[in-house]
């Protein structure tokens, strides 16, 4: 028997609704600036350590927070969103101060494990508050809140990281900026996200298709009530996986750029695709979402290939490529946060656990073959020779070639319902 849920929050006027979209754009721009900026930077040039070894202090992080998603998905349909989305941000405050102090390489794979649980804490718990409060004909739009504030995150992250490096002198500032940016949004959450309580409708565990209880049976129901999506998250996410790590140890390699430079390249067309997350959730919703998740794949298929051709790539069509790539990126992941949050809407927390766990092990996986392919896997081709540091770029592409020709299998249009329930 289903039961109708009665959720706290509402999208018009609702401060938490808004405390939520804002929260995220500290996180994001937190963990952008602490995994893309400031770890990858600090392990090589201030440790000594090499791309391998980093992309493996990196993978930590990703496994961490695959193997905890699904777990911190249900944790919060029986606990409550508030105290998930409060206690993740507030680790990454501890292990950001930390680092400064850790010397073995150990001590860096024990801190970005925590911050992998944080992450695995926060991002279902926020995702899922969403999908509780807002009706399935406007997901898509809500979704593209927290879309553009992510990439906010990412426009800002590196630029942030970049400047309180050069700007100090050191490579150590860019942490304490991380601490302080963690610590703000555990204040939003403690602030102006209310007192949610338990969000599980079947409080005893014995509802037939509503449980959601904390227990590997909920998880793999969760993977065999979808085994599409989560094959077509692992494929895409490995993909990104294998570059997401080495994008600006790439930069700075391919086009001998400083830190602040990188960062200055991605502002102008990030916070153009921001402003433009919006709309696009709208596009979303009008279009379809599956319509929107195959043509934001092949997109962006099709513009990292035209990176890794022949040559050494004009700075100017990098750009150009990051921006598009970026803006098929929002098209799509508006729309599969919204496709996935309506495939069993009484288990949303547990499914979109699932799918994040399925995403996290293909970044791993992709981010430790990327490091490798990054120092050692140069490309000869009779008089066409690719270097290393592009290679994991070439796998990029392909598994992105994969993933939108999966989504023509994989995802079938249905008619949006009503979420119940909803204030």
């Amino acid at each position: 028997m289903l039961y109708r849920v009665q959720y706290p929050l509402s999208v018009k006027g609702s401060p938490a609704f808004w405390a939520l979209v804002v929260m995220a754009g500290f996180a994001e721009l937190g963990y952008v600036t602490l995994n893309i900026s400031a770890m990858p930077v600090y392990l090589r040039e201030v440790v000594g350590l090499g791309e391998s070894t980093i992309t493996a202090v990196g993978s930590v992080f990703l496994l961490t927070e695959a193997l905890f998603r699904a777990p911190m998905g249900m944790l919060s349909d029986r606990l409550g969103r508030r105290r998930l989305m409060m206690l993740g941000p507030l680790i990454t405050v501890g292990t950001a101060l930390a680092t400064l102090f850790a010397k073995h390489p150990i001590h860096f794979l024990f801190l970005r494990a925590l911050d992998g649980l944080g992450a695995a804490m926060l991002w279902p718990a926020a995702y899922a508050a969403i999908g509780d409060t807002v009706p399935a004909e406007r997901r898509g739009w809500a979704m593209s809140f927290l879309n553009m504030t992510y990439m906010s995150g990412v426009a800002l992250g590196p630029l942030a990281g970049g400047l309180a490096n050069d700007l100090t002198g050191t490579k150590r500032a860019s942490f304490y900026l991380v601490a302080c940016l963690f610590a703000l949004a555990t204040l939003i959450v403690w602030r102006f996200y209310p007192h949610d309580g338990k969000t599980n409708p079947h409080p005893h565990g014995h509802a037939e298709l509503g449980e959601s209880s904390f227990s590997l049976r909920a998880f793999w129901s969760a993977i065999r009530r979808a085994p599409g999506h989560m094959l077509l998250a692992f494929v895409v996410f490995f993909g990104m996986g294998l570059i997401m790590l080495l994008v600006k140890l790439y930069a700075m390699d391919e086009f001998q750029i400083s830190e602040t430079v990188f960062g200055l390249g991605l502002v102008l067309p990030a916070l153009l695709i921001a402003g433009l997350s919006v709309p696009l959730g709208r596009l979303s919703d009008r279009i379809g979402r599956v319509r929107s998740i195959r043509l934001g794949l092949m997109s962006a298929a099709l513009v990292l290939w035209t990176v890794v051709l022949p040559g050494k790539p004009p700075i100017l069509l990098v750009l150009l490529a990051t921006g598009v790539g970026a803006l098929s990126f929002v098209l799509t992941f508006a729309a599969w946060m919204a496709e996935l949050s309506e495939i069993d809407p009484e288990r949303r927390g547990v499914i979109l656990g699932a799918a994040g766990t399925a995403q996290g092990l293909g970044s791993i996986l992709g981010a430790l073959l990327g490091g490798v392919l990054y120092e050692h896997a140069q490309i000869t081709l009779g008089d066409w020779v690719i270097p290393a540091h592009r290679t994991p770029f070439i796998g990029c592409a392909l598994m992105l070639t994969l993933g939108s020709l999966l989504s023509w299998w994989v995802l079938h249009p249905r008619e949006a319902k009503s979420q119940v329930g909803v204030s």
